[in-house]
């Protein structure tokens, strides 16, 4: 076999190997739902929101309410983009700007992906410990 024979033979099986790969079928796979990192969130806060838009983007907009005696900051939202079977189709983590004391209440405003419903949750949060007495 001659120099010129061998890179014929290796240019044939990069060839039959491409195409053998090329043949395989992707399979689509789907990314795990992201959940809240935070169980029981829902003991501490309330949240109510709506769809609307924003320079023409869709949003979802709405307050999220600290329905405990503690302060916290740090929060973090899960916004869902549900499909009409309620299929979750995207989803967002966004911070909520400044801190959020007991019993106070929060405007948020989310960039969101285009969908027929949403779903917002309290992803996570930090709360604020205070050393000694409060007054």
């Amino acid at each position: 076999m001659s120099g010129g024979e061998g890179i014929s033979m290796r240019r044939v099986l990069i060839i039959l190997v491409l195409s053998a790969i090329a043949l395989v079928p992707v399979l689509p796979t789907s990314a795990a739902e992201i959940q809240p990192q935070m169980a029981g969130w829902e003991r501490n806060f309330t949240v109510t929101w709506e769809p609307g838009t924003y320079r023409g983007k869709p949003v979802v907009e709405g307050y999220v309410n600290n329905v405990s005696p503690y302060s916290t900051r740090s929060i973090r939202l899960l916004v869902d983009s549900l499909d009409a079977a309620g299929n979750v189709t995207n989803q967002r983590v966004e911070w909520l700007a400044g801190d959020l004391l007991g019993g106070g209440r929060l405007f948020f405003q989310v960039p969101a992906a285009p969908a027929p419903s949403y779903r917002v949750r309290v992803f996570s949060y930090d709360r604020i410990e205070v050393d000694g007495p409060m007054r």
